[in-house]
């Protein structure tokens, strides 16, 4: 149905935190629930993991190989592989748990308006940690820092025991905070490691002692990063390996894997987000910018709502075969082949972009957005959007997406006002972003200070003019926000433009999808595949949904748009950023003068391509017309990408590359014969609000 309020098992956690005692709360009586169900002599202490670390065969194995190597006393290599264990190991201390948890409790109840959990998984959960044997993942999507935080306030909410939470080492090094962290249930882990034997033989063998002798869970983000364009990234493979290596020696009968959704409203970091996908770098993480970060607590309900949707558990047995665990009894140094890892990483990531819940303002960005290109001298009244916003909800749940709405409406509803309060209570979080002026007209307001640049000297990429800046900010802002709809509107939006405007054969479209799927299959974490004919089904599956709905048709053995091109229209514009920053990083990949080189490194094309993509923003040129091109995320995918292809080549040392010139050719000719429908206006040319105080429309 789509609604939130149908979806009845969805709980606000916070509602009953408002009505009672929060020192009484967290103080409460508790047995937490071990989703891990092991005899006492199974069971293990801290102490006892490291001791169980440090007397594995293959770490002392790997210890006397090191020292030998290193011509160095083996006591040596023992201290170091002490220190590596001690700064790795996590805690699990329940006094400090409900501490943080009454200070989490005051920040979340101050910050957000409700925290809505579909109460019924965690109850179907819980029932099934009862009874089984088997060890759980919790495996959430990764949107900001607070993830992790607000997955353990979830737990500590249901009486559920806090997992072991693999955590980066930027944390451990910040003061006191990451001492706290550990005793909560944090275990840190070093970002790269694959040169260091000895820590990833350590590390290796503590995760897998996790999984066999910890009653608690592990938790872990498998896109590895936070995405700070808000959409599913491409997964991690390393952490979940060494997990499914457990599996596969028969420590546990199974794993289950908890894929969880969050969803944000506004998330703390997004104006952070926007300037990082530009190529200014985050502070770095330390106590003192933590201490600094509370100036969120200024406005109360300033980041709106979070939902969280815990999706079903995903048994790791099923992706393993008797082969596999045949092949390791007959070789314990057997690994398991990289295709069922990535089988498995993939089902996580698809089960987080099916249980994405959208949020009011992220149709009401996509509708922006649309409205600025399409009809920029026609801006948004509040009857207009209004009018428009019900629309693309039920566009929207053709594809099988999920609104939160506080209210209940549907288009039938003759009496708009549940609808426009709506509206305006999504604005209301981001009142520094998008408003309705003083006419009641909804503008874009001036979000970049210069002096934010100015103090970041390290940019990653080319450093963007002023004039620049100024637009880019507040559109990629807003990008970010349109960006979840698109776990739901990438496939038809790939569809309609390998289609086209005009008429095109059956065929030739198919293959403009290929093209497509491919070099975009990195920036929206689809798996690649050489097998056309799980792609036809793809193609075939989305098509269907297009010609049920009239938005397309086929006549004479070709395709045709339909003459409502609203739809299209809008499919085309969501898309149209992606497909010029992979155009633009092609070309300068092609024209790259190799007489001075023979090789190019990231670095240099990433500096490259922006520099391009701005000056074709600044001159209105045909490819990069819309802010979202400069992303710097988004030419690294597209390079990624291209290595994965294999028209990047690695040449002789880390980093440095060849292009297959002939490959590339053949790429942006069929770049260049895509039927693309550019819009009418232009960001460049958009009036943006000074950063004044707001005035609010009125129903």
């Amino acid at each position: 149905m789509g609604k939130m309020e149908q979806c009845t098992e969805f709980v606000d956690l916070l509602l009953a935190r408002r009505k009672d005692c929060d020192i009484l709360w967290v103080s409460r009586s508790m047995n937490p629930l071990s989703p891990h169900k092991l005899p006492p002599e199974s069971k293990y202490s801290r102490n006892e993991m490291i001791q169980m670390v440090l007397n594995d065969e293959k770490v002392k194995s790997t210890i006397i190989s090191l020292a030998a190597m290193y011509q160095t006393d083996i006591k040596n290599i023992i201290k170091e592989a002490h220190k590596i264990i001690n700064e790795m190991a996590s805690k699990a201390h329940l006094t400090t748990v409900r501490w943080i948890g009454l200070i989490i409790t005051k920040v979340l109840k101050r910050i957000f308006v409700s925290i809505y959990i579909n109460e019924n998984a965690i109850y179907r959960m819980k029932k099934e940690m009862q009874i089984s044997q088997v060890q759980y993942v919790y495996a959430p999507s990764h949107r900001s820092y607070l993830d992790f935080i607000l997955l353990s306030y979830i737990l500590f909410s249901y009486d559920m025991a806090l997992p072991n939470i693999a955590s980066g080492m930027d944390f451990y090094q910040m003061n006191i905070i990451g001492e706290l962290l550990r005793k909560t249930g944090a275990f840190y882990m070093r970002r790269s490691f694959l040169n260091d034997l000895l820590y990833k033989r350590i590390f290796s063998k503590y995760v897998m002692s996790l999984v066999k002798h910890s009653d608690r869970a592990i938790e872990f983000f498998i896109e590895g990063t936070r995405s700070r364009s808000l959409k599913s990234i491409v997964p991690k493979f390393g952490l979940l390996s060494t997990i499914l290596e457990s599996l596969l020696e028969g420590s546990v009968p199974d794993i289950y894997f908890v894929p969880i959704s969050i969803n944000y409203e506004r998330p703390p970091e997004e104006l952070l987000f926007a300037y990082e996908l530009l190529g200014i770098p985050k502070p770095k993480e330390s106590t003192a910018g933590l201490l600094q970060s509370l100036s969120i607590l200024q406005k109360s309900y300033a980041y709106g709502c979070i939902v969280c949707n815990i999706g079903e558990p995903i048994s790791a047995c099923q992706f393993l075969s008797m082969e596999h665990r045949k092949a390791k009894v007959l070789s314990p140094y057997a690994k398991l082949p990289t295709s069922v890892i990535k089988k498995l990483a993939y089902c996580i990531i698809d089960s987080h972009k099916k249980n994405t819940i959208l949020m009011p303002f992220n149709l009401v960005a996509l509708l922006f957005n649309e409205r600025s290109q399409t009809y920029p001298d026609n801006p948004y009244t509040l009857n207009d959007l209004v009018s428009d916003y019900l629309w693309c909800t039920n566009f929207l749940q053709v594809f099988n997406a999920t609104i939160h709405t506080r209210k209940s409406f549907d288009r039938h509803d003759q009496n708009v006002n549940n609808v426009k309060q709506e509206i305006l209570d999504s604005l209301k979080p981001h009142e520094e972003l998008l408003v309705f002026d003083a006419s009641k007209i909804l503008r874009l307001k001036e979000r970049h200070r210069t002096t934010k640049l100015k103090s970041n000297i390290r940019v990653k990429g080319h450093t963007l003019l002023e004039r620049t800046m100024r637009v880019a900010i507040p559109v990629i802002n807003i990008s970010i926000y349109l960006n979840p709809t698109l776990s739901f509107l990438i496939k038809p939006a790939v569809v309609t433009v390998a289609i086209g405007i005009g008429q095109i054969e059956l065929g030739i479209a198919f293959k403009r999808y290929m093209l497509l799927r491919m070099l975009l299959s990195t920036e929206f974490a689809m798996p690649l595949t050489e097998n056309e004919s799980v792609i036809k089904s793809e193609w075939e599956e989305t098509l269907n949904l297009l010609l049920k709905q009239d938005y397309i048709s086929i006549h004479s053995n070709t395709y045709v748009q339909s003459k409502d091109t609203k739809v299209c229209s809008l499919l085309y514009n969501v898309i149209l950023p992606f497909i010029d920053t992979i155009y633009v990083t092609c070309l300068v990949l092609f024209e790259w003068d190799e007489t001075k080189l023979n090789y190019i490194t990231i670095q240099a094309v990433l500096i490259e391509t922006q520099k391009q993509i701005e000056k074709a923003f600044l001159e209105e040129s045909q490819w990069g017309q819309h802010p979202y091109s400069l992303s710097i995320d988004l030419v690294n995918t597209t390079i990624c990408n291209l290595i994965t292809q294999g028209i990047l080549i690695p040449y002789e040392k880390q980093h440095k590359y060849q292009v297959d010139k002939v490959k590339m050719t053949q790429i942006l000719t069929q770049l260049q014969s895509l039927s693309l429908k550019r819009p009418l206006g232009l960001y460049l040319n958009t009036v943006l609000l000074p950063m004044l105080p707001i005035v609010s429309a009125k129903l």
